[in-house]
């Protein structure tokens, strides 16, 4: 998988979130889908655990705090993906 292939599938995949788009993602990366959906949902899994010291913080800061160490673990990651990890993220723990 590209580092291309992956920024898209994490963008396109949480392009309705919370609703689904599957038929999209599936046609995107036809053949490839599973290989690519499994790594975007680890990659979601470890942005859900990233423990943000809260104090002082606002929804949007501890967004940007997880948008942050992503960047840092993932320098793979273009600046949509980030920001889109960054919505699911803050949309998760509204």
């Amino acid at each position: 998988m590209t580092d291309l292939e992956l920024n898209a599938g994490i963008c396109v995949y949480l392009k309705h979130y919370p609703g689904k788009n599957d038929d999209e993602f599936a046609q995107l990366f036809e053949g490839r889908s599973d290989q690519i959906l499994a790594r975007v949902r680890e990659l979601l899994t470890e942005a859900m655990k990233v423990e943000v010291d809260w104090t002082g913080l606002t929804l949007s800061e501890g967004g940007d705090v997880v948008r942050d160490i992503m960047a840092q673990r993932h320098p793979e990651l273009a600046p949509e993906a980030l920001a889109a990890i960054r919505r699911y993220y803050t949309y998760l723990m509204r």
